[in-house]
């Protein structure tokens, strides 16, 4: 059974940030019993668990920044029939039926409805190189592995492992991305001589408890 919050003693019902430490250090982990034995197809597979895992929190995590946006009172405007789809259930609590997207058509409408709630400028996902392509790839064999129907299903090649390290790291520069400009936006409401202080406590805030970035760079070396 999965745990459930502490509200007794001031634990949130989500903790998206403890959640994206914790699956980043499962990365780092499994890099590193990986490092001991390179060929094993049992650590390459728990590697690939351990990043989609990360992943698929990741984009979640953004969701549950939009849902509050949105409870707050953030962005009023209305939303389309597919951006309620994207967004699921904007409750904290309570039963949710949120229709399940595939991880490929999840991504993409959610970055983008990031843009849309929270009025980024200049900012849009970055799909263009091969980063994203190799994030397809991966994502095509890390379903393959979930759902094997012959023994080569399970099977992790030189060439996926490469495209799973890859398809790790673009989640995380996008990630970095998106919350960069979510700061700048938000630093544009400030008198403009606040605005470099307001956006550098960020930065010492992320150095402090080390960075979805450096984090997973620490992994993908061993």
């Amino acid at each position: 059974m999965p745990g459930s919050p502490r509200t007794d003693l001031g634990e949130g019902f989500v903790r998206s940030a403890e959640l994206l430490r914790e699956l980043q250090k499962d990365i780092a982990d499994a890099y590193e019993a990986l490092e001991q034995r390179r060929e094993s197809q049992f650590h390459r597979r728990i590697v690939v668990r351990a990043i989609f895992s990360f992943i698929e929190a990741a984009v979640e995590a953004v969701k549950n920044e939009l849902r509050s946006s949105i409870r707050c009172g953030e962005f009023t405007l209305p939303m389309t029939d597919r951006d309620k789809e994207t967004l699921g259930s904007i409750h904290v609590v309570g039963l949710r039926k949120d229709k399940f997207l595939p991880l490929d058509q999840n991504v993409k409408p959610t970055f983008r409805l990031a843009t849309k709630i929270w009025s980024l400028k200049g900012f849009a996902l970055d799909t263009s190189g091969g980063d994203f392509q190799d994030f397809l790839l991966a994502k095509s064999a890390r379903n393959r592995l979930t759902h094997p129907k012959t023994f080569y299903d399970i099977e992790v090649t030189e060439s996926d492992m490469h495209c799973h390290m890859i398809a790790g790291m673009w989640i995380q520069i996008e990630l970095g991305r998106l919350h960069e400009a979510r700061i700048r936006t938000l630093s544009e409401r400030l008198p403009y001589a606040e605005r470099e202080n307001f956006i550098q406590s960020f930065v010492i805030r992320e150095q402090s408890t080390g960075n979805a970035s450096s984090a997973y760079a620490a992994a993908t070396d061993a």
